[in-house]
């Protein structure tokens, strides 16, 4: 009782409730690693949103973004891995979904300690280099980590060039796609980058969702905003 609230929003945009998903956002109360990057990740941009959609800005979105990051440092093993709900794992993707929100928040000015930013980094080189050649079931997680490197100017330009003409077929998941696309792009190869877009787009425009679960924690939603 009296926790109920009703809200109307008058918007230009139809599709998209944003003063609600921006509530739903910061009520979200589960605490994994990759629920917590999934909170604070658009944090980043939230008051950006919001001055777009003349809402009143968060003054606490700051605090909420530090504590994100500590969280999820204490979850980080000597190998550079986090860990869903403690200290380190084996999950490639979450690796680099946590380094990509660290990446971000470095970015938007928000202090990352060097050491655990660099074994972050260097667990997604490491994995990078010893991948047996992709099959639907790890190429997500090598585009994602590829992704994340470019991103911080690690130079995997030669593995991209070789999963790009050689295993692009390989790599079933339309974000997956986008993000070998915006690899290549970050590190000037934006000729082979084009076309791995346009592959992108082919690809989400043939897939169909469905409630199966993915490893990448992907829905056909997720991957068609990734690739925007």
């Amino acid at each position: 009782a009296g926790t109920g609230v009703v809200s109307m929003t008058v918007a230009p945009v139809g599709a998209f409730d944003v003063p609600a998903l921006l509530r739903q956002l910061d009520r979200y109360p589960y605490g994994c690693s990759e629920q917590i990057v999934s909170r604070a990740m658009p944090l980043l941009y939230v008051n950006r949103l919001a001055r777009e959609e003349q809402l009143g800005l968060d003054e606490a979105v700051d605090k909420r973004i530090r504590d994100a990051v500590e969280k999820v440092l204490t979850r980080q093993d000597s190998t550079g891995s986090f860990g869903l709900w403690s200290v380190g794992g084996d999950d490639v993707w979450l690796d680099a979904f946590v380094t990509d929100f660290l990446t971000r928040a470095r970015e938007k000015g928000f202090e990352v300690p060097k050491v655990a930013f660099d074994q972050a980094l260097d667990r997604l080189r490491n994995y990078l280099a010893n991948a047996p050649d992709p099959a639907p079931a790890s190429a997500s997680k090598i585009a994602y980590a590829a992704y994340v490197l470019a991103r911080n100017g690690r130079p995997v330009i030669g593995d991209l060039r070789y999963l790009a003409d050689t295993k692009l077929s390989l790599f079933d998941k339309p974000l997956a796609r986008a993000q070998l696309g915006a690899a290549l792009a970050m590190l000037g190869d934006r000729g082979r980058a084009e076309p791995i877009f346009v592959s992108a787009m082919e690809r989400l425009a043939e897939t169909r969702q469905d409630a199966a679960y993915r490893a990448d924690y992907g829905t056909t939603l997720r991957d068609g905003a990734g690739i925007i």
